[in-house]
């Protein structure tokens, strides 16, 4: 590749941050964004992927130059965990819009799955005879369904990735009203695109946001959602205790919080930030800010010292 040579990056793919998927649904993240040494082509842009299944990818980042017949590492990874995919074939994922809140129920006047309480499938009798399988109670069970009866809804491994636009935005006051949402598994990697979700139910008091590589947190607004009283974290990336305490800040009446596989080893540090004139009345980190907390799932936090931590 000639040194003049200008390549245009695109500027919605952030390495080390933003979160992709393939047609098959696997989820990796984005640790690379450049030509390939192996490529035929020296300007032709790729997204290097580690995928969080780490026996889906063929290498760990690194790959046989073409032209110099040497190992040229472009990210670090497992073994089996890296990809190169051409920008054509990255998914970053979707907008949460109404229309996609919507498609996770069926409309009221949808035809039905069991007309006259009979699914289109039969089961086999002990005596080989095909017998008709019922389904009773469809029109109870989708009536209770409807979303604006919910209170709680379920938006897992949809691929959300960011808030919807300003246009769609006066079609999520329908949704105001739930109180439950679980993200659990989607694409969301900014805190600053989860905090914009969340201020569109202004009612929630349980969100699930696990297995989202989100990150840490840099600000929040204190007292900002005070109704929320269960929040789970699991395997969110987090590396710091301080995103926690600005969390529990922003959340004063916690009582549930669910921190599993993050690193919070330098809580001690932030317990040391805590002041006040006598030490022995001094409160832990946690303590002063989860006043509420009654459940706390830390496992597998890196924390190794009851005294310091």
């Amino acid at each position: 590749m000639s040194e003049d040579t200008i390549i245009t990056l695109p500027n919605n793919l952030i390495p080390n941050k933003t979160r992709l998927r393939d047609p098959s649904g696997f989820t990796g993240t984005l640790l690379y964004l450049g030509p390939v040494a192996s490529a035929k082509s020296s300007t032709e842009i790729y997204a290097g992927i580690a995928w969080d299944d780490v026996t889906r990818g063929k290498h760990d980042g690194s790959v046989i130059c073409r032209r110099t017949n040497q190992i040229v590492r472009h990210f670090k990874c497992g073994p089996t965990q890296g990809s190169f995919l051409r920008l054509n074939k990255v998914d970053t994922g979707v907008e949460l819009t109404p229309e996609l809140m919507r498609g996770r129920y069926v409309e009221p006047d949808a035809e039905l799955v069991a007309p006259g309480n009979l699914l289109p499938h039969v089961a086999k009798t002990s005596g080989g005879r095909d017998k008709p399988i019922e389904f009773w109670g469809e029109l109870k069970i989708r009536n209770r369904q409807q979303l604006e009866v919910v209170e709680d809804i379920s938006l897992r491994m949809l691929g959300i990735a960011r808030p919807c636009g300003d246009k769609e935005k006066a079609g999520m006051e329908e949704f105001r009203h739930l109180k439950g949402i679980d993200l659990a598994a989607n694409l969301l990697c900014d805190w600053e695109d989860v905090l914009e979700i969340l201020r569109q139910f202004p009612l929630l008091e349980n969100v699930s946001l696990a297995s989202n590589r989100i990150n840490d947190l840099v600000s929040a607004r204190e007292g900002e959602f005070s109704l929320i009283r269960s929040l789970n974290l699991n395997n969110c990336n987090i590396g710091s205790f301080r995103t926690i305490q600005l969390l529990g800040k922003s959340m004063p009446k916690l009582e549930e919080l669910c921190v599993a596989h993050c690193d919070l080893s330098d809580i001690g540090a932030c317990n040391s930030e805590c002041s006040t004139d006598d030490e022995d009345d001094k409160p832990s980190a946690l303590a002063e800010v989860f006043q509420n907390l009654v459940l706390l799932d830390a496992s597998d936090c890196q924390l190794t010292s009851w005294e310091k931590q």
